[in-house]
């Protein structure tokens, strides 16, 4: 009896953890090159043989298979583009990432809806400066810029940069640190990258499919409340057969 009470618990707090990640991706319907997360689950058992036992050996009857959050994975499917007739919008095309020297270090990011910072380096707002293919921050000190398919910038006919497009041997390795950006190593330059140029890529977020999984966490979340409840009711029944 006690058992199904870890089971539920367990079961309430996953379900929690899914309803905070889908509400995340909702709210992030609307952010350029943002990734949708997901959050999967496993029962406690299986977790917990991962840890102590690579070889998943059994451990007996007596491991807990409450539901337990797992990991959460990033899925990095491209978004849909989105034509903005801005100099300073750009969006890859395939896969690759651009760079950002920011305060924490570099990052990367799909949001190309670039500015020009008091400086005139071309600047992801809030975050940093935007580096060229030589490692370096983008200096052009105008927004009246053309922009090839490779990412070669061009101040009237004189070439004046190119943008850098980083990849990585795996994308579920890299770290997430904000909404849109991540942080990993490993990073090698894309040779020949597929830039378009005045559009920006739109957030991979489906609502549809977030809202059914909200709605489908939603009630898997009131099913182990009303389960807990009861629960408490036949304990409290039988605490009082005791005392007879």
């Amino acid at each position: 009896m006690v058992r199904g009470f870890y089971m539920l618990t367990s079961g309430m707090l996953t379900q929690n953890r899914i309803l905070d990640t889908v509400s995340n991706n909702m709210a992030n319907a609307e952010t350029n090159g943002y990734k949708a997360q997901h959050l999967s689950s496993r029962t406690f058992g299986e977790i917990m043989l991962d840890r102590i036992d690579s070889q998943r050996t059994p451990i007996g009857k007596t491991t807990l298979m409450a539901t337990a959050a797992d990991k959460t994975d990033t899925d990095f499917s491209q978004g849909a583009f989105s034509s903005t007739g801005r100099n300073l919008d750009f969006a890859v095309s395939g896969d690759g990432f651009f760079a950002v020297q920011g305060n924490g270090g570099t990052y990367y990011t799909r949001n190309g809806s670039f500015n020009l910072d008091n400086n005139g380096y071309l600047v992801l707002n809030g975050v940093g400066r935007i580096l060229g293919k030589d490692g370096q921050p983008i200096r052009l000190g105008t927004d009246n810029v053309t922009c090839d398919r490779e990412g070669n910038l061009f101040v009237g006919n004189q070439l004046a940069s190119s943008i850098g497009i980083y990849q990585f041997p795996d994308n579920a390795a890299l770290n997430t640190v904000d909404e849109g950006l991540f942080q990993g190593g490993n990073a090698t330059l894309k040779q020949a990258p597929q830039i378009v140029w005045k559009s920006v890529e739109s957030s991979n977020a489906d609502m549809g499919e977030e809202l059914t999984h909200g709605i489908a966490s939603q009630r898997s979340l009131q099913s182990c409340s009303m389960a807990l409840k009861m629960y408490d009711q036949i304990l409290g029944k039988a605490v009082d057969i005791g005392k007879v």
